[in-house]
């Protein structure tokens, strides 16, 4: 948005010193009111209290609660902070007490009461708890225990040879025939058309109708909602519970991120009345249906935009986009450049941006977090809450991916989660944010996120580039068990590879060894693990749209990829039976070079984890809980010995262990 800082550090500047013991408390950066960051309903009746403090900088934090002072348990540490919590477990939901927080160091007391952490306590600025005063962040069990399966659904199966394309639709014509044999497309051409051979890739390279050899993007494969339906045993056998899609609503595109119509499910993946018997059969399965939305913009294509275009500023749809020129030049020039005429996102003229704001003009209009301080475009807004109830309601989904969401104002998004937790409660809203997401992810937001952050970019580091030790990523991932409510850590979607990105094997040049290790993490960490559709049968592919070549169901013929997805089904497996491994707690137990250990553990079991990402064998030494005379590798049922309260291992390169 064009706004910039600098950071100005001399000498003019006083040096911090952060110690324990040296009576003085380091302040920047703690949160010193009342919210989930502080207090954190986990039930009605098990509150889990917060606190941080900077690396080495007190000797303990207490919980002043009703006249009693309760010595809070260290938890971890990032980079920067020290973290601390209690979990007080009330008598009753309604139960009501004065509470704050006592920092220690060097014999003085700090008070962390509302507005400030400070030597000088005062009384009346004490925090209050009562059930009206912190409302609870509840996140959908199905999710915790979930494990995510994404299908891009023009290219996963084609069930209905007759719904294939033939492009007849308005927005297809001029764009719909191929260049005369032997020539290639104009610049600037397009050439929207269906691949007869399922398997014919190439082009998702190298367009064979264009000059520069840049991929197709035109293509379409055929896939629908009746091939996902065929398909659903092959899902339940490999243990998916949660399909997420990608965009289904009617487009010009094969991606559906430029919508024609929201309320319209795209009628050459199916009718509305076969999505609803797909969505009966699928929670039949017992698998759960998310669906992709893109609410930041529309197509150009889009019914409200083609009014605008038509009638311009007489048309009661010109509010709904921001214009900057009219009319428009007639013919179009062939340089035109459509961002000159209205907003439309990164530029691309395909997809205008929704206009959320009557005052603000976009981006401004996206950092709003109070509604009063907005001019809501209630037609814009009104009509998206309808396409939610929509879809949750009268399809029955159970919630959505929510594509851009910071390009789109914080107030809106407290609007769409009120309706569609109305309708379902425990509607899964996970929204794909690339960066630290802790303004969004609370009650007044999304579950969410996808975990690119906090998981697939650590995960690069240590298992795809073996780039760091395993120290760090023990550093590294635990940002993001720290930075979220623990509700929101259990349902991250925890992902390796999407549509907009490489293909986690071709980024590891097709080594199937750190396929299966990372899977092996991902499998055991905290959150929901997520699958890009044909990953577990070595599917290949670089940057978009290589990435979303139609899916190998050829795979039976290769041994080496029917063995992999094996693998990924004996993790799932695991996963599903212990469920210390979805929802327990998470404690690092080794990192020694690359080698990593952890455990996860709750009241029905402990099971450590042990990963060795060295490119040579490695013996370890595992501490085992006492009194415990043997240990089994859940992997491969191998079973050793604990010897005073240790396990010796000797793990070969590339391998790992799940020991119960």
């Amino acid at each position: 948005g064009g706004q910039n800082s600098i950071l100005d550090v001399d000498e003019r500047f006083p040096r911090v010193q952060i110690e324990v013991g040296d009576g003085e408390i380091m302040t920047y950066g703690i949160p010193t009111d009342q919210s989930l960051e502080t207090v954190n309903p986990l039930s009605e009746t098990s509150i889990q209290f917060k606190a941080k403090a900077h690396r080495n900088d007190l000797e303990a934090i207490y919980l002043w609660k009703d006249g009693e002072k309760i010595e809070m348990d260290f938890v971890d540490s990032d980079d920067t902070f020290d973290y601390y919590q209690k979990i007080i477990e009330l008598d009753s939901p309604d139960d009501e007490f004065d509470y704050y927080f006592i920092y220690v160091d060097g014999g003085k007391e700090f008070y962390l009461i509302n507005g400030a952490l400070t030597e000088n306590f005062d009384e009346s600025k004490v925090f209050h708890y009562s059930k009206d005063a912190v409302e609870p962040f509840f996140t959908p069990d199905w999710v915790k225990n979930g494990i995510i399966y994404q299908i891009f659904c023009d290219r996963f199966y084609n069930g209905d040879k007759s719904n294939d394309q033939d492009f007849t639709e308005w927005y297809y014509e001029g764009v719909n025939q191929p260049p005369p044999p032997g020539k290639k497309l104009p610049p600037n051409k397009q050439y929207f058309h269906l691949v007869e051979d399922w398997y014919d890739v190439s082009s998702l390279k190298s367009n064979p109708y264009r000059h520069d050899g840049k991929p197709d993007w035109w293509s379409f494969y055929g896939g629908d909602i009746e091939g996902v339906r065929q398909k659903l045993g092959y899902l339940e056998d490999l243990g998916i519970t949660v399909i997420y899609f990608n965009p289904l609503f009617e487009a010009k595109s094969n991606h559906k991120y430029d919508a024609v119509d929201y309320m319209k499910l795209d009628p050459h993946f199916g009718t509305e009345e076969e999505f609803k018997r797909f969505i009966k059969e699928a929670h039949e399965h017992g698998i759960h249906v998310i669906i992709d939305c893109a609410f930041n913009h529309t197509g150009e294509t889009f019914w409200a935009f083609q009014d605008a275009l038509k009638n311009g500023p007489d048309s009661p749809y010109w509010h709904w986009y921001e214009f900057k020129k009219w009319p428009f030049p007639d013919p179009i020039p062939a340089n035109f450049n459509p961002a000159d005429y209205y907003e439309c996102w990164w530029g691309v003229g395909e997809m205008p941006d929704l206009n959320y704001d009557l005052t603000l003009p976009n981006p401004a209009e996206n950092g709003i977090k109070n509604i009063d301080d907005a001019d809501p475009n209630w037609d814009v807004v009104n009509y998206i809450l309808d396409v939610g109830e929509y879809w949750i309601g009268t399809m029955d989904c159970d919630g959505f991916r929510l594509d851009v969401p910071n390009e789109v104002p914080f107030w809106f998004w407290e609007l769409f989660r009120d309706k569609v937790k109305s309708i379902k409660p425990d509607a899964y809203l996970v929204g794909e944010l690339w960066g630290n997401a802790t303004d969004w992810v609370n009650n007044n937001y999304f579950d969410a996120v996808m975990n690119y952050a906090f998981f697939k970019e650590p995960v690069m580091r240590f298992f795809a580039m073996r780039s760091c030790s395993a120290k760090t990523f023990d550093r590294d991932i635990k940002q993001g068990l720290l930075a979220y409510p623990i509700q929101a850590v259990q349902c991250m979607m925890n992902l390796i590879d999407s549509h907009d990105t490489f293909r986690y094997l071709e980024t590891v040049k097709g080594d199937l060894d750190k396929l299966k290790l990372t899977m092996l993490f991902s499998m055991t960490y905290v959150g929901a693990p997520h699958i890009w559709y044909g990953d577990e049968v070595g599917m290949m592919g670089a940057h978009d749209p290589d990435c979303r070549r139609p899916m190998n169901w050829k795979y039976t013929e290769d041994p080496e990829k029917v063995a992999l997805r094996d693998w990924y089904k004996k993790l799932i497996q695991i996963r599903k039976q212990y469920s210390c491994l979805r929802t327990g707690g998470f404690h690092t137990v080794l990192t020694e070079g690359m080698v990593y250990a952890y455990k996860r553990s709750d009241d029905n079991c402990s099971i450590i984890v042990v990963i060795n990402n060295n490119t040579e064998p490695a013996k370890v030494s595992i501490p085992i809980e006492s009194g415990q005379k043997s240990v089994t590798n859940l992997l491969d049922g191998s079973s050793y010995n604990v010897m005073n309260d240790v396990v010796a291992l000797e793990l070969p390169a590339m391998s790992g262990a799940i020991l119960k």
